[in-house]
């Protein structure tokens, strides 16, 4: 027997609650396959789904240009920050500086992790501050790069990774919200199928019973076997030429 398949996209949903909400137009109230209350709250449900799919596609959208902007950033300030130890440790090699100067940073000859945002905004605070310090000590200053423009890009990088978290904490509960939707769609779906089904229950013709439920939107798979069988039987069988 072929089985039922419920919708997996947000399309084939849409299309399922659309099917069965036009079904009962076209016939008189007594006769539709499920009752007048499930119709209802089909017809208010579908409405909120396509305004929250949609709205979420959107957001998707916005976030992902704002993703890629905040990326972009976050190079550039792990660049900055990158670029500014390395000179320190370059001019240290060359003997331009004591060694002891790192100490203002809290840097070693490595570089640090600078991977996540959290790495990001604290050694750029710690540049900014150990400058601060070098210099309170009058123990020079770094001139290229100055620390005037790591600290123009850092408290862009600031603003940048606030607005950064709060749009992954909307995109959770968006996300959330559209899962729910789609959950509360399938299980709509699935009530409104197991009453058609159960009302075309008495049409004795598989085949019949299959096209009315159609009508409301079910969608039926046969299996591979079956489709053989199918084909065979309705193959005309060969005439036999031989005199």
């Amino acid at each position: 027997m072929p089985y039922r398949r419920l919708p997996n996209t947000d399309a084939a949903r849409i299309r399922a609650l659309q099917s069965a909400i036009d079904a009962c137009s076209k016939v008189k109230p007594e006769e539709r396959a499920f009752v007048q209350n499930l119709l209802i709250q089909a017809k208010y449900f579908l409405n909120s789904f396509k305004s929250g799919i949609s709205q979420n596609r959107s957001a998707h959208s916005l976030s992902v240009e704002k993703g890629a902007s905040f990326a972009q950033l976050h190079r550039k300030m792990k660049m900055y920050i990158s670029h500014f130890i390395q000179v320190l440790n370059m001019s240290i090699a060359r003997g331009e500086v004591a060694a002891s100067v790192r100490e203002f940073y809290g840097v070693d000859k490595k570089l640090p992790v600078l991977e996540t945002s959290e790495d990001l905004l604290e050694w750029g605070q710690k540049l900014i501050d150990g400058e601060k310090a070098r210099r309170e000590a009058s123990a020079g200053k770094m001139e290229n790069p100055r620390i005037e423009l790591l600290d123009i890009i850092y408290k862009k990088y600031i603003a940048a990774a606030r607005e950064n978290g709060l749009r992954i904490s909307h995109d959770q509960r968006s996300t959330e919200y559209t899962e729910d939707l789609r959950k509360q769609a399938d299980e709509m779906i699935a009530q409104i199928w197991n009453e058609v089904e159960a009302y075309f229950a008495t049409i004795e013709n598989p085949e019949e019973r299959r096209q009315e439920c159609s009508k409301y939107g079910i969608v039926y798979v046969f299996r591979k076997s079956e489709l053989e069988k199918e084909k065979n039987n309705t193959e005309e069988p060969e005439e036999n030429t031989n005199n």
